[in-house]
């Protein structure tokens, strides 16, 4: 039975004693969001103008910044996550470094979540939410099986998460408090709280794989076949 209270607690054991590097790990990733917000790609446009004479338009690239470094940052954090949470592996912060050599398929992963949501989205919000939590273990199986495609990968999140997408949206949804706290501080809080939600989320995730194999709705080798 799924049970986001336990995972909580079983999430908080686990980090009973390792916070530092997860809380390092979260620190790099808070970074990352910080400065893909950045209008970077406008100053060296203007800059480049100046001095050059180039008249360039970054205002496309500019846009795929924060699509490009969320899809990576997801991957590297899920890969990390995974390893601690789920793996119970020694860890440290050249795992999440590891994580990064995945940055093509994270990106990918990104742009089809986006793209699919989006899609369901235009016909209503709710479909659009849907869709949302039926990809939702995407960076997680990938994290896990790093050599599956990304389609095989979105096709085995749906596949997990058929039957539990309220149980995952409430799960998320009773993170709220803890987020509007965290906003209280200037964003600082997220640092702490990201390991947390993260490791909440992964063990959802175990849940809803044991229970694909327990009940044969999916085999072990399935998440072996990378097509």
């Amino acid at each position: 039975m799924f049970n986001g209270k336990i995972y909580k607690i079983q999430t908080l054991q686990k980090l009973k004693g390792n916070w530092k590097i997860n809380l390092l790990v979260s620190v790099v990733i808070s970074l990352c969001g910080y400065i893909s917000t950045l209008p970077l790609a406008e100053s060296y446009a203007d800059e480049a103008n100046f001095h050059y004479g180039i008249n360039l338009d970054f205002t496309s690239l500019l846009s795929l910044v924060p699509f490009a470094i969320t899809g990576i940052i997801s991957m590297a954090s899920a890969y990390f996550f995974v390893s601690f949470f789920k793996k119970n592996q020694p860890v440290s912060f050249g795992t999440f470094l590891e994580g990064l050599n995945y940055w093509l398929k994270g990106m990918l992963a990104n742009l089809w979540v986006i793209l699919w949501t989006t899609l369901w989205s235009l016909l209503f919000l709710i479909p659009g939410i849907v869709k949302f939590y039926a990809y939702s273990q995407i960076y997680f199986i990938l994290a896990e099986y790093p050599t599956m495609s990304v389609r095989k990968a979105m096709e085995i999140s749906k596949i997990l998460t058929r039957g539990y997408k309220g149980n995952l949206f409430v799960q998320d949804w009773s993170f709220l408090g803890w987020s509007l706290l965290c906003c209280i501080t200037g964003g600082l809080g997220f640092i702490f709280l990201t390991p947390y939600y993260m490791g909440a989320k992964v063990h959802a995730y175990s849940f809803l794989k044991e229970q694909a194999l327990a009940t044969n709705t999916l085999k072990e080798s399935d998440f072996f076949d990378t097509f």
